[in-house]
Parts: structure tokens; C-alpha cells; sequence
């Protein structure tokens, strides 16, 4: 489960932003995840409340925006959302279309702040 590595990783982010800006608390922490990342959303809300423990995050709410995978096809000359188990292949047209515009992202967008 590589859950952990990456809510810990989230969690470093969200301690170094809230030792730099003297905050206590984080009361919420939004990230946007994208469906070629490979990350199990409840496995990684259950590691967030895991990795989070005695920190400044503890008992904080990790907001997940799903980033569904986009790719953009040549032929259509457009951006297409794959069917899932077809590839990266152009719903429309079938045709081949490597270039993903979304949905590899992995980002700690934003965190509230307890008062």
C-alpha cells in the first residue's frame, strides 16, 4: 500500500507550509488526484488519518478532487475522456491518442486553517 508514502509525503508539504507561516492547526487539507496516479482514495484517507496522528493535521479532513484521465486525439482534433479498459484510445474515433492532458496529477492544492 503506498498510500502511507504519499499521505505522508502530503503531509510534509502541509508541516513545512504551517511551520513557515507560524500555524498551529490545519483543519482541512484539498489535494487533486488524478485516476492514472494509481492512489486508492479510501485507502489514502485511511492513511491520512494514520500519518497525521500527533501533528498539526491531526483529526483534519483530506478533501480529494478526482482528476479523471483526459487525452487529446489528433484525429478529432479534441480532448476526449477514454472509456475505461479501452487505453488511451479516442472514444469517438478509435484512434490511438497518447498525449494525456490530465489525470497523472498529484497536487496539495490548498489547507484551512483552524482558528
Amino acid at each position: 500500500m503506498h498510500e502511507i508514502t504519499v499521505a505522508l509525503s502530503l503531509l510534509e508539504g502541509v508541516q513545512t507550509t504551517a511551520a513557515e507561516q507560524g500555524i498551529e492547526r490545519v483543519s482541512a487539507v484539498h489535494v487533486r488526484l488524478g485516476a492514472l496516479t494509481g492512489v486508492v482514495r479510501d485507502a489514502l484517507l485511511f492513511s491520512w488519518d494514520v500519518a497525521t496522528s500527533q501533528t498539526v493535521a491531526e483529526g483534519s479532513q483530506l478533501c480529494i478532487e478526482e482528476i479523471p484521465l483526459v487525452v487529446f486525439c489528433e484525429s478529432c482534433d479534441a480532448e476526449r475522456a477514454p472509456r475505461p479498459g479501452y487505453g488511451l484510445l479516442c472514444p469517438e474515433c478509435g484512434t490511438p491518442s497518447p498525449r494525456i492532458l490530465r489525470g497523472r496529477e498529484m497536487l496539495l492544492v490548498a489547507m484551512e486553517v483552524a482558528a
